[in-house]
């Protein structure tokens, strides 16, 4: 059975209409699926779970973005039985792009119900907490988790009324680089406490951000870990520090084609866990998500691997 998770929303509207488009081709082909609109932020998640464990196998399809794929994800309490899709309708889709599948929803479409090759995923986790509320939070996420800038360019693109514009034109990854490029001359470097694997602590000062990916991009198409392989059981691990403003500037348009790992103030590590201390709350995210701000941050992987058609 074919269960499609639906953000009609996505894309500044730009999932409704992919839906309708992927619903006629379903129905011409008489395709036997169950389809599940959203309206509210937290129906992803309920939903995932209560599609969880299932007694017999299933394909759960989401219609929308990197956003609605990190909700569907972390609602799932169990990826057994679950094998997972995505028909894009977002604005940054670097779970698409780090996956090279198709962004035509039909092609999409198509892959998904005669796929060629299932892969098994690592699937990230963060576990976050501050010494004020000690209880840790986790959160999982399928393309990267970080903090600082990058987090901070999810928060300022999310409530940006110049994104849903520039979507309407189809130019929605022009407002990450308009925004990144901004906060890199405005925001405020953090030192950062890092382990690695258990290794001993090492600091780092004027930490522009740092960043666990599972693929990749992030951020609308930038390839901060061009090593990336999402299924090798390893996170690579970005941090950028100590670079000038104004070289930063110079830095940031290499990312988008892999050549800024060259570059001094660049680091990029292999890990299996890292820790990350700050003595101040700082921006985090999961997968372009901004839920809170935090002080100590884990990543690590999860046990389970989560099946999804590639090709």
């Amino acid at each position: 059975m074919y269960y499609f998770i639906i953000n009609p929303v996505s894309g500044s509207g730009k999932g409704l209409k992919v839906w309708s488009n992927v619903k006629a081709e379903l129905d011409c082909l008489k395709i036997d699926y169950r389809a599940f609109l959203l309206t509210g932020s937290k129906d992803a998640q309920k939903l995932a779970k209560s599609l969880s464990s299932p007694s017999h196998p299933i394909t759960v399809i989401v219609v929308g973005g990197d956003g609605t794929i990190n909700n569907v994800i972390n609602g799932f309490t169990s990826f057994q039985n679950i094998t997972f899709a995505c028909i894009p309708t977002g604005s940054g889709n670097d779970f698409v792009r780090g996956l090279k599948l198709p962004k035509d929803p039909v092609a999409a479409l198509h892959m998904i119900l005669n796929p060629r090759q299932i892969d098994k995923l690592n699937i990230g986790c963060a576990s976050c907490c501050n010494p004020s509320s000690p209880k840790r939070t986790r959160h999982s996420f399928a393309v990267s988790s970080g903090v600082g800038f990058d987090a901070a360019v999810c928060y300022s693109v999310q409530r940006s009324k110049v994104k849903k514009m520039l979507n309407l034109f189809h130019s929605g990854k022009l407002i990450y680089l308009l925004t990144a490029l901004w906060l890199l001359l405005t925001m405020k470097r953090r030192t950062m406490e890092i382990t690695v694997d258990g290794r001993k602590p090492e600091v780092y000062k004027k930490v522009y951000f740092s960043a666990a990916m599972n693929l990749r991009y992030e951020g609308g198409g930038f390839m901060f870990c061009p090593a990336a392989l999402p299924g090798d059981d390893y996170l690579d691990l970005i941090i950028a520090c100590g670079i000038p403003r104004l070289k930063a500037l110079g830095v940031l348009p290499l990312a988008l084609f892999g050549k800024h790992t060259g570059c001094r103030g660049i680091h990029v590590l292999r890990c299996k866990k890292v820790n990350i201390r700050t003595t101040k709350n700082i921006r985090f995210h999961t997968d372009g998500e901004t839920p809170a701000m935090y002080q100590n941050v884990t990543f690590t992987l999860h046990n389970e691997k989560l099946s999804v058609i590639t090709r």
